[in-house]
Protein backbone atom coordinates (compact mmCIF):
# COMPACT_ATOMS: atom_id res chain seq x y z
CA UNK A 1 0.00 0.00 0.00
CA UNK A 2 1.23 3.30 -0.82
CA UNK A 3 2.03 5.88 1.93
CA UNK A 4 1.12 8.99 2.00
CA UNK A 5 1.97 11.94 4.30
CA UNK A 6 -0.78 14.80 5.34
CA UNK A 7 -0.19 17.82 7.65
CA UNK A 8 2.12 15.19 9.40
CA UNK A 9 -0.11 12.05 9.62
CA UNK A 10 0.97 8.84 7.78
CA UNK A 11 -1.95 7.43 5.02
CA UNK A 12 -2.86 4.03 3.86
CA UNK A 13 -3.89 4.69 -0.33
CA UNK A 14 -6.93 2.56 -0.37
CA UNK A 15 -8.25 2.99 -3.51
CA UNK A 16 -8.74 5.65 -6.21
CA UNK A 17 -12.13 7.06 -6.40
CA UNK A 18 -11.38 9.74 -9.49
CA UNK A 19 -8.39 11.27 -10.90
CA UNK A 20 -8.98 13.98 -7.95
CA UNK A 21 -9.54 11.72 -4.92
CA UNK A 22 -8.97 8.44 -3.14
CA UNK A 23 -9.71 6.50 -0.30
CA UNK A 24 -7.10 6.61 2.43
CA UNK A 25 -6.97 5.00 5.83
CA UNK A 26 -5.40 6.60 9.44
CA UNK A 27 -6.05 4.93 12.36
CA UNK A 28 -7.96 2.28 11.23
CA UNK A 29 -10.80 5.16 9.64
CA UNK A 30 -11.33 5.29 5.89
CA UNK A 31 -11.27 9.19 4.42
CA UNK A 32 -11.81 10.44 1.53
CA UNK A 33 -8.51 12.62 0.19
CA UNK A 34 -9.03 15.01 -2.46
CA UNK A 35 -5.77 16.22 -4.67
CA UNK A 36 -5.37 19.91 -5.82
CA UNK A 37 -2.97 22.33 -6.93
CA UNK A 38 -3.21 25.28 -4.51
CA UNK A 39 -1.26 27.43 -7.00
CA UNK A 40 -3.83 27.26 -9.76
CA UNK A 41 -7.23 29.09 -9.60
CA UNK A 42 -9.47 25.84 -9.24
CA UNK A 43 -6.90 24.58 -6.38
CA UNK A 44 -7.90 27.65 -4.64
CA UNK A 45 -11.42 27.48 -5.29
CA UNK A 46 -11.58 23.46 -3.83
CA UNK A 47 -9.96 24.83 -0.64
CA UNK A 48 -12.36 28.22 -0.87
CA UNK A 49 -15.31 25.64 -1.10
CA UNK A 50 -14.85 23.07 1.46
CA UNK A 51 -14.20 25.82 4.42
CA UNK A 52 -17.41 27.29 3.21
CA UNK A 53 -19.25 24.56 3.39
CA UNK A 54 -18.04 23.41 6.10
CA UNK A 55 -18.36 26.95 7.76
CA UNK A 56 -21.84 27.08 6.79
CA UNK A 57 -24.14 24.96 8.48
CA UNK A 58 -24.90 22.42 5.66
CA UNK A 59 -24.81 18.74 6.63
CA UNK A 60 -21.74 17.60 4.26
CA UNK A 61 -18.84 15.43 4.70
CA UNK A 62 -17.07 16.87 7.95
CA UNK A 63 -13.49 18.65 6.38
CA UNK A 64 -10.22 17.64 8.75
CA UNK A 65 -7.38 18.64 7.16
CA UNK A 66 -6.03 20.64 4.59
CA UNK A 67 -2.79 20.27 3.41
CA UNK A 68 -2.00 23.34 1.30
CA UNK A 69 1.82 22.45 0.62
CA UNK A 70 1.70 18.88 -0.75
CA UNK A 71 -2.31 19.82 -2.28
CA UNK A 72 -4.54 17.62 -0.11
CA UNK A 73 -7.63 17.88 1.75
CA UNK A 74 -8.83 15.26 3.91
CA UNK A 75 -12.27 15.12 4.49
CA UNK A 76 -15.12 12.35 6.33
CA UNK A 77 -15.60 9.18 3.97
CA UNK A 78 -19.72 8.78 3.96
CA UNK A 79 -20.95 5.95 1.87
CA UNK A 80 -24.53 5.88 1.13
CA UNK A 81 -26.92 5.60 -1.56
CA UNK A 82 -27.67 8.78 -4.27
CA UNK A 83 -30.97 10.53 -3.72
CA UNK A 84 -31.11 9.78 -7.60
CA UNK A 85 -30.96 5.96 -6.80
CA UNK A 86 -33.20 5.97 -3.77
CA UNK A 87 -35.93 8.14 -5.97
CA UNK A 88 -36.29 5.93 -8.97
CA UNK A 89 -37.38 3.37 -6.10
CA UNK A 90 -39.46 5.02 -4.02
CA UNK A 91 -40.92 8.56 -3.16
CA UNK A 92 -38.93 10.68 -0.99
CA UNK A 93 -40.13 10.51 2.64
CA UNK A 94 -41.37 14.16 4.41
CA UNK A 95 -38.05 14.36 6.36
CA UNK A 96 -35.96 14.78 3.16
CA UNK A 97 -37.70 17.71 2.22
CA UNK A 98 -37.29 19.25 5.23
CA UNK A 99 -33.56 18.71 5.58
CA UNK A 100 -33.33 19.51 1.77
CA UNK A 101 -35.16 23.40 2.55
CA UNK A 102 -32.85 23.56 5.90
CA UNK A 103 -29.91 22.66 3.65
CA UNK A 104 -31.05 25.40 1.03
CA UNK A 105 -31.72 27.91 3.65
CA UNK A 106 -28.17 27.76 5.24
CA UNK A 107 -26.58 27.76 2.04
CA UNK A 108 -28.57 31.01 1.23
CA UNK A 109 -27.87 32.53 4.00
CA UNK A 110 -24.24 32.72 3.97
CA UNK A 111 -24.73 33.57 0.06
CA UNK A 112 -23.77 30.26 -1.37
CA UNK A 113 -26.22 27.98 -4.36
CA UNK A 114 -25.77 24.45 -3.94
CA UNK A 115 -26.01 22.08 -6.66
CA UNK A 116 -29.07 20.44 -6.59
CA UNK A 117 -29.00 17.48 -8.96
CA UNK A 118 -30.06 14.09 -7.44
CA UNK A 119 -26.94 12.54 -7.36
CA UNK A 120 -24.35 15.34 -5.74
CA UNK A 121 -26.80 14.51 -2.46
CA UNK A 122 -26.54 10.71 -0.78
CA UNK A 123 -28.68 9.18 2.09
CA UNK A 124 -26.88 7.81 5.14
CA UNK A 125 -28.83 6.68 8.05
CA UNK A 126 -32.13 8.88 7.03
CA UNK A 127 -29.90 12.21 6.56
CA UNK A 128 -29.58 14.04 3.39
CA UNK A 129 -25.22 15.24 2.82
CA UNK A 130 -24.15 17.11 0.21
CA UNK A 131 -20.97 15.85 -1.40
CA UNK A 132 -19.95 18.24 -3.93
CA UNK A 133 -17.29 20.03 -2.38
CA UNK A 134 -18.18 23.33 -4.62
CA UNK A 135 -20.63 25.98 -4.73
CA UNK A 136 -21.65 28.93 -6.46
CA UNK A 137 -22.21 32.57 -5.22
CA UNK A 138 -25.76 33.01 -4.20
CA UNK A 139 -27.60 33.01 -7.39
CA UNK A 140 -31.24 33.62 -7.08
CA UNK A 141 -32.11 32.23 -10.86
CA UNK A 142 -30.42 28.65 -9.52
CA UNK A 143 -32.21 28.71 -6.04
CA UNK A 144 -33.44 25.16 -5.16
CA UNK A 145 -37.23 26.36 -5.58
CA UNK A 146 -36.73 28.15 -8.96
CA UNK A 147 -34.68 25.52 -11.11
CA UNK A 148 -34.15 22.09 -9.04
CA UNK A 149 -37.19 21.38 -7.15
CA UNK A 150 -39.61 19.54 -9.65
CA UNK A 151 -36.39 16.97 -9.95
CA UNK A 152 -37.08 16.10 -6.25
CA UNK A 153 -41.09 15.44 -6.96
CA UNK A 154 -42.11 12.41 -9.30
CA UNK A 155 -41.99 14.80 -12.60
CA UNK A 156 -41.58 14.70 -15.99
CA UNK A 157 -38.07 16.34 -15.40
CA UNK A 158 -37.07 13.33 -13.46
CA UNK A 159 -38.11 11.08 -15.47
CA UNK A 160 -35.99 12.93 -17.71
CA UNK A 161 -33.03 13.35 -14.93
CA UNK A 162 -33.37 9.81 -14.49
CA UNK A 163 -33.14 8.05 -18.36
CA UNK A 164 -30.40 10.35 -18.99
CA UNK A 165 -28.14 8.80 -15.96
CA UNK A 166 -29.34 5.29 -16.73
CA UNK A 167 -31.57 4.47 -14.47
CA UNK A 168 -35.07 3.18 -14.41
CA UNK A 169 -38.63 5.12 -13.53
CA UNK A 170 -41.84 3.67 -13.08
CA UNK A 171 -43.95 6.35 -14.77
CA UNK A 172 -46.97 4.71 -13.29
CA UNK A 173 -45.82 6.94 -9.96
CA UNK A 174 -46.17 10.04 -11.48
CA UNK A 175 -49.74 11.43 -10.70
CA UNK A 176 -51.50 14.47 -12.83
CA UNK A 177 -49.03 17.76 -13.22
CA UNK A 178 -51.90 19.46 -10.98
CA UNK A 179 -52.01 17.37 -8.02
CA UNK A 180 -47.75 16.96 -8.31
CA UNK A 181 -47.88 20.73 -8.53
CA UNK A 182 -50.01 21.03 -5.49
CA UNK A 183 -47.76 18.85 -3.62
CA UNK A 184 -45.05 21.05 -4.37
CA UNK A 185 -46.55 24.49 -3.03
CA UNK A 186 -47.57 22.99 0.15
CA UNK A 187 -43.99 21.32 0.60
CA UNK A 188 -42.35 25.19 -0.22
CA UNK A 189 -45.14 26.60 2.01
CA UNK A 190 -44.17 24.34 4.82
CA UNK A 191 -40.30 24.20 4.55
CA UNK A 192 -39.28 26.81 2.98
CA UNK A 193 -37.24 29.69 4.90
Amino acid sequence: MEEIKIKHRIFQKVKDLSNESFLATYKDKTYEVLKFDYKTESGGALVFALNRIKNSGVKAPKLYWVDKKVGYAVREYIEGETVMQFISREDLPDDFYKQLFLNEYMAKINKMTLNYELDKWIIVDGTLYYVLPQFINYNDEKDLVKRYLRLWFNTKELAQFLNKNGLSYDKSRMKDELVTNKEIVLMVCKYYK
